[in-house]
């Protein structure tokens, strides 16, 4: 039986360590990679899900619910990959796990990853053979059925910077609701000569859009200017 949940955050314990060259080098292979490991003791099937950045709000990475791994069989010959899953673009936003999720009538542990090509993937966790090969679901944010408009694309590094290249789609980690299956995931399209910022709320079973979605991001910004007479001594936005 493998373990998953706790090697999310192993995997990007390790992507925090390096230099921004190093991680657009690690991006760039463009694999998420599933980890498990093997022990001669019984793991219960159903784990801790990671359903934000860093498993919670204070950002800690820790999970205070393990019981199975320890200095004893966390090594090279009981752990270690399993197996991959090739995306269509580079991930900066770190992967979400949630256990017990039913997806076309079969229960999956199940592995979320969100690319810089605005593709979101639903992976399960445990294993890549049969039909879990090719990813249980797939949802493009260039498509209509995610708001975007005809001939979207992502956002060029040419017009932002080369921080992140070639392309900006899905920068930051999601967050997921377990209470009511709901995958939140903020994207970024590049539509009739502008960049468009979305939030969506896409089902965990499918990937299908939630609640009316999703909602373009827009931004209002007042100017306060401070006057001494006739001359402005200070301006602020808020």
């Amino acid at each position: 039986m493998g373990y998953f949940a706790g090697e999310i955050q192993a995997e990007k314990n390790s992507f925090t360590q390096h230099s921004s060259s190093s991680i657009r080098s690690l991006a760039r292979k463009s694999m998420l990679l599933i980890t498990c490991v093997f022990c001669s003791v019984s793991i219960a099937y159903s784990q801790v899900s990671v359903t934000t950045y860093h498993n919670d709000i204070g950002r800690t990475g820790q999970n205070l619910s393990e019981t199975a791994l320890n200095t004893s069989n966390v090594n090279s010959t009981l752990f270690g990959k399993l197996f991959s899953q090739p995306v269509d673009g580079l991930m900066f936003a770190q992967p979400l796990y949630l256990s017990g999720v039913t997806i076309a009538g079969v229960s999956h542990n199940v592995v979320f990853a969100a690319t810089e090509h605005d593709s979101v993937y639903a992976f399960d966790a445990d294993s890549n053979g049969g039909t879990n090969a090719t990813p249980l679901w797939q949802a493009s944010m260039l498509s209509a059925a995610h708001g975007a408009a005809a001939g979207a694309t992502t956002v060029s590094s040419n017009l932002v910077g080369s921080d992140i290249s070639p392309e900006i789609g899905i920068t930051g980690t999601p967050v997921i609701d377990p209470t009511t299956g709901t995958l939140y995931v903020v994207s970024k399209t590049y539509e009739n000569g502008a960049a468009v910022q979305r939030l969506h709320a896409l089902d965990v079973t499918s990937g299908a859009e939630k609640f009316g979605g999703p909602a373009v991001i827009t931004a209002t910004v007042r100017l306060r200017l401070i006057h001494s007479g006739k001359a402005i001594v200070q301006g602020f936005c808020s």
